[in-house]
């Protein structure tokens, strides 16, 4: 299939610095163009580990831009009237095709496109919009929703309505309470107050079955399901704030405790690693390995970190996309985003 017209090669991404840098000369030089905020950048990686879908917008206006940039050395390929969508303007397929929905020069339109990283062609598209929309729908939304309301005896009734399945069960908690629909579709969690105790509890409506899983005495009880929604991260708050890995679906210890706050998955890799704070560092803990690494100071918003499968680490803010080692080292930068000083600050 020819390539399409919509891709294109990055020629080079220019520094914040050189940007700032540059000026005009001449006796009637025009003072330098100011910089406009440069794209603030969300990236995922390729199910195979080798490629990073790159979009790239600015907050305050409608503006969008693409890419797709190989994990290794090399030049990042640019998808050219990206149609913005947040997150969801650049994602992935199971193939591991780049998905992306553009507007189509020709025919003014807006079209779907299933773009092949390694050659640039598109091996799909599609102009239907009511099939555009359901892929955006299927991409972007859980499984099910949750309806709820609470009653002045101090229960929360809930109502969780399975999409797909056009099913739905009935949930009852006491006290203070939140609920989390599992990733693995039919089942969640929720939290309930009784006797004293918080209780946490998986339903599941594959078999009907509601089952308490921790019963804990502190009432700071948070939990977080691995991506592939077979384990749990649960801390517990008091003297020592404790964080265990437990089996989603029976409640059983698989690891820990460590004393650690703010804990959090580190996406890929399907629960191997998790991240927390210790006396004020950042610390990564890798579970199949038993090790703790150090992640630095405990300073400013937290990056977003996806595993790959060679043990090492995607790191990405809102300026570039940086690939760091199995020890948590900066290894180089994998993308940078672009700030074009031909457009003026507005």
């Amino acid at each position: 299939m020819k390539k399409s017209t919509t891709v294109r090669a990055a020629l080079g991404v220019l520094s914040l610095g050189s940007i700032l840098c540059a000026t005009n000369s001449g006796p009637f030089a025009q003072p330098a163009p100011v910089a406009r905020e440069p794209y603030r950048l969300d990236a995922s990686l390729s199910p195979d580990g080798r490629w990073v879908a790159v979009s790239g917008s600015r907050g305050w206006s409608d503006e969008a831009r693409c890419w797709i940039v190989p994990v290794e050395n090399g030049v990042p390929l640019e998808i050219e009237d990206a149609q913005p969508h947040g997150a969801q303007t650049l994602t992935w397929d199971a193939s591991g095709n780049a998905r992306v929905e553009v507007v189509n020069r020709e025919l003014g339109v807006p079209e779907m496109r299933w773009i092949n990283p390694a050659t640039g062609e598109t091996v799909r598209l599609t102009r239907d919009r009511d099939a555009m929309r359901e892929e955006l729908r299927a991409s972007t939304t859980e499984w099910g929703t949750v309806h709820e309301r609470h009653v002045p005896d101090g229960r929360t009734l809930r109502i969780v309505r399975w999409t797909s399945e056009g099913s739905h069960v009935d949930l009852e908690s006491i006290g203070d309470s939140r609920i989390t629909l599992s990733p693995q579709p039919g089942a969640g969690f929720f939290t309930s107050t009784r006797g004293g105790a918080t209780y946490l509890t998986r339903f599941d409506m594959t078999n009907g079955t509601q089952r308490d899983i921790v019963q804990s005495g502190s009432l700071d009880l948070e939990w977080r399901a691995s991506s592939d929604g077979r384990k749990l991260l649960v801390s517990e708050g008091g003297l020592e704030h404790r964080v265990r890995i437990l089996d989603a679906q029976s409640g059983t210890l698989l690891d820990g405790p460590w004393v650690t706050t703010e804990p959090r998955w580190i996406e890929g890799c399907d629960g191997r690693y998790f991240a927390g704070v210790r006396g004020g560092q950042r610390v990564l803990f890798d579970l199949l390995r038993d090790r703790e690494v150090s992640m630095g100071r405990d300073e400013g918003p937290w990056p977003e970190v996806t595993a790959t499968e060679d043990g090492r680490f995607l790191v990405e803010n809102d300026r570039e996309v940086a690939l760091y080692s199995a020890d948590f080292r900066r290894e180089r930068c994998v993308f940078y985003a672009p700030v074009e000083p031909a457009v003026a600050a507005r």
